[in-house]
C-alpha cells in the first residue's frame, strides 16, 4: 500500500504560494515606494515664495465648492463678477462716496495685485512661471496671520489655486524634461510670456469694469501697472537685489504697445541723510481718498505732482530715521 502523499504535497503548495505571494507583494511594495509620484515643480516653487511672503497663495488642484473659477469675472452678470464688486463696500463700511468707479478701482487694484504675486516672484527668485490663462486660475478669499515686529494679526487675502500644472521655464531650469513644462530661450521670452499671459488674464476683466462702472480703461490699466511694479520693488527687497528687480519691472511694464505702459508708472529713489529707499510711483489713482471725508491721497498718488510727492517720501523718512535704534 503506497503511503497517502496528497496532504504533505498539497501543505507544501499551499506554503510556497503564500510563500510566493508574500515575496511579489513585498516586491511590488517596494516598487510602489520607488515610484512614489514626487511634488509637482510648479507646487515646489510656489512652496518657496510663500515662504518667502505669507501673504501670498497659491497651489495646484481641481475646483471645489468655496473657489470661484477666474473666466467667471469677464461675465459681468455672474456671481463671482458681482460679488466681487459688491464685496468693495464692506471693506469700508463708513464710506460716504460708494460710487462704482472706486468700486472698481478697489477690485482691479485687488485683483491685480494677488493673480500675478505668486507669478512674478517665481519668474525672479527661479525663472519659472505658471499659465495665468483665465482657465486655468480659481480663486478664493483667505486669511493668513501677518507679523511685523512684535506685532501679529490676521488679515485677508486672495488665493489662487492653478487648475494644472503647465508652467514656462528656461532651458537649464531641473524641471525642463518635465511634460508641463514649456521651454523658452532665454529670460526676456519668459518675462514676455509671463505679460502676454497677464493681460489676456486682465484684458475682459478690464472691458468688464469698465462697461458696468464706466472707470476709464486708461485708469485701471494704470492701477494694474502700478501694482506689477510694486510687486517687482517688493520682491527685488526680498531676494536682495533691488536693482535688478527694478530693472526687471521697467522691462515688463514700458512695453511699447502694451496697455500696462503709460508715462507715470515708474520708480523714484530718494535719500534722507545718508539712507537711500526706493519707492514705486504711481501712474494711477486707487481712489482711496474717495473713501470719506477724513481719507487722504496716497504719499505717492499720481494726483501728487511730483515734488510734492517726493517731498512727502522725504518726510516719512525723516520719522523713519529719526527713531532710536531699538537694542536687541
Amino acid at each position: 500500500m503506497l503511503p497517502n502523499l496528497g496532504q504533505p504535497i498539497l501543505k507544501h503548495s499551499v506554503l510556497f504560494i503564500i510563500k510566493h505571494t508574500i515575496a511579489i507583494l513585498s516586491k511590488r511594495n517596494q516598487m510602489t515606494e520607488r515610484a512614489a509620484p514626487t511634488s509637482h515643480p510648479l507646487a515646489e516653487t510656489f512652496s518657496r515664495i510663500i515662504a518667502l511672503n505669507a501673504s501670498f497663495y497659491a497651489d495646484i488642484g481641481s475646483i471645489e465648492a468655496d473657489w470661484f473659477l477666474a473666466i467667471d469675472m469677464t461675465n459681468c452678470q455672474s456671481d463671482a463678477f458681482t460679488q466681487t464688486l459688491a464685496y468693495q463696500l464692506t471693506r469700508y463700511p463708513n464710506a460716504s462716496l460708494p460710487d462704482l468707479r472706486t468700486q472698481a478701482s478697489f477690485l482691479l487694484g485687488e485683483y491685480s495685485w494677488y493673480v500675478p504675486a505668486v507669478a512674478i516672484g517665481a519668474y525672479l527668485s527661479e525663472h519659472r512661471v505658471p499659465d495665468l490663462s483665465l482657465d486655468n486660475l480659481a480663486l478664493r478669499r483667505g486669511t493668513y496671520t501677518w507679523h511685523y515686529g512684535n506685532s501679529s494679526g490676521e488679515a485677508q487675502r486672495t488665493e489662487a489655486r492653478f487648475l494644472s500644472g503647465c508652467f514656462a521655464a528656461l532651458p537649464d531650469d531641473p524641471a525642463a524634461n518635465h511634460p508641463d513644462a514649456i521651454i523658452l530661450p532665454d529670460a526676456d521670452a519668459l518675462r514676455e510670456w509671463l505679460r502676454v499671459k497677464l493681460e489676456a488674464h486682465l484684458m475682459p476683466i478690464i472691458e468688464g469694469l469698465h462697461s458696468v462702472t464706466h472707470l476709464s480703461r486708461h485708469a485701471l490699466w494704470a492701477l494694474a501697472a502700478d501694482n506689477c511694479a510694486a510687486l517687482f520693488l517688493q520682491y527685488g527687497d526680498i531676494l536682495k537685489d533691488k536693482k535688478w528687480a527694478q530693472a526687471e519691472g521697467l522691462a515688463f511694464v514700458k512695453v511699447p504697445g502694451s496697455p500696462l505702459k503709460n508715462p507715470r508708472t515708474d520708480f523714484v529713489t530718494l535719500e534722507y541723510e545718508g539712507h537711500c529707499e526706493t519707492f514705486r510711483a504711481r501712474g494711477g489713482c486707487c481712489r482711496y481718498y474717495m473713501v470719506d471725508k477724513d481719507s487722504s491721497k496716497c504719499s505717492t498718488c499720481v494726483l501728487h505732482k511730483p515734488a510734492e510727492r517726493d517731498q512727502i517720501l522725504l518726510e516719512h523718512m525723516a520719522k523713519t530715521y529719526a527713531q532710536p535704534a531699538t537694542t536687541s
